[in-house]
């Protein structure tokens, strides 16, 4: 769980710092691992992130990409463009699911 104050110190870590060194900013932070951090930012604190419902084309890029990478979650989410690697991961499964 995270607090209010937990994501501002996040916030200014990433102003400062930039969104790359998980490993550093999780240090920081004290309190979080690096993945917790990467996915907190990539999750619920960027505006860079889709929110709204998958469109077709999306899911001809990511499937294109399962294609290509294989379960490379990150680099399929990088490709599709404003999606987490956890969002690209579970939109490829029901996708899967639905055939």
């Amino acid at each position: 769980m995270w607090t209010s104050d937990e994501d501002e110190k996040l916030l200014a870590l990433i102003e400062k710092h930039g969104a790359r060194r998980w490993n550093s900013l999780a240090s920081a932070m004290e309190t979080k691992t690096a993945k917790q951090c990467r996915r907190r930012w990539s999750g619920h604190l960027t505006t860079e992130i889709k929110e709204h419902e998958w469109t077709e084309a999306e899911d001809l890029a990511l499937l294109d990409a399962h294609e290509k990478l294989g379960n490379k979650w990150t680099a399929i989410a990088k490709l599709v463009g404003g999606r987490t690697d956890n969002g690209a991961k579970n939109r490829f499964k029901a996708l899967v699911d639905k055939q």
